[in-house]
This record gives structure tokens, sequence and C-alpha cells, in this order.
């Protein structure tokens, strides 16, 4: 469980199972939607169909641990800071929610069957494909999207440790890493003094 100022193994197992699933769905979707619905690459949509609805999946669960587990304290940092964190982290949900939906609506319009775990689900919806193209071009977009957000994220969370040297990074990662990246904290602090 989350204590004062650390979350919890479970958040973090949802939070870096999460980034594992949207970096992979992203690498196999080879940037471009409708590559992935070309006869040679039907094994990496369906694995990026499945990836995506795991996402959909982590973060529903995540979101509802978070009834059971409490957010730690937050600590003191500018107002301006604590405005950016809140707009990222709901930017992020929005996302994670979004785009694996914006994808299950897309493709059923185009009346293709969706891929979860190897097994394929009807579409849910008469056929529309110029509505399900504009969905998906809408998925496209805000998968780029997502990692420009995840990675300004992690850009704060890395300009926190090294030049805050706060506990904000090392709240979300697990206990046996933090040493490990104080000790790179402390080296660079060393190398830095050096210079």
């Amino acid at each position: 469980m989350t204590t004062s100022y650390r979350y919890g193994t479970g958040v973090q197992a949802f939070h870096w199972l999460t980034v594992i699933l949207v970096l992979t769905a992203y690498v196999v979707s080879e940037g471009d939607g409708y590559s992935l619905y070309s006869p040679a690459a039907d094994g990496l949509r369906r694995i990026h169909e499945t990836l995506g609805l795991f996402v959909f999946i982590v973060v529903m669960l995540r979101l509802l641990w978070g009834l059971i587990d409490k957010t730690p304290k937050k600590r003191p940092m500018q107002r301006w800071m604590a405005v950016a964190a809140s707009f990222v982290k709901l930017t992020l949900y929005a996302l994670l929610l979004s785009i694996p939906a914006t994808a299950v609506l897309g493709t059923w319009l185009e009346g293709i069957p969706v891929t979860l775990l190897g097994l394929d689900i009807d579409p849910q919806f008469t056929r529309a494909k110029e509505s399900g193209q504009l969905i998906m071009n809408i998925h496209s977009i805000l998968a780029n999207v997502i990692i420009w957000v995840a990675g300004a994220h992690a850009a704060a969370a890395l300009f926190h440790h090294f030049y805050l040297r706060d506990e904000v990074f090392q709240s979300m990662i697990p206990g046996r890493l933090t040493n490990l990246t104080e000790a790179v904290r402390r080296s660079t602090t060393k190398s830095n003094s050096v210079s």
C-alpha cells in the first residue's frame, strides 16, 4: 500500500505495466494505422490490438485500485508545477482511455473485427467506413500525442530527481531501484562539482 510519500507496489506495478504496454503497442504499430491492415501485417495488427485493449483494462484497474489505495502526500512545490502535474496526469488518463476506445470504435465502424488474445470480436455497429476512417485518424493523432505528453512527464520526473533533488521520481519507482537512482544522482552531483 501507499506510504506517506511513496506510491504502493500496486500503483507502481500498474504505472510501469502501462508504460511497457503503451510503448510496445506504439512500436508495433509502425506509426501508420492503415499499414497494420495489410495481409502481411496481420500478426502485428493482432498484437497491437491486444496490447491496446490491455492498456484500457490496466488503466481501468488502476483507477479502481485508486479507490482502495490512498495517494501519497503531496510534497511542497510551486503552484504552477502542481497545476502542470495535475494537468499532465489528467491528460494522460484521458489519452490512455480514449486511444483504445477510438481504435475499437473506428475499426468496428470500418467493418473490421478487433482482436483480443487471438480472438476476433466482430463489429458491434453498422458499417460507416468514412466515420471509421475519421475516428482511426483521430486515434493515430492521439497515439502520437501520448508519446509527447508521456515524454514530458518523464522529463519532468527526471528534472525533479536530478535538478530539484526531491523525491517525486522516487515515489513511483520500486524500492530496490531507489538506492540505484540515488547513487546515480550522487555521482552526477560529484561530477558536476568537480567540473
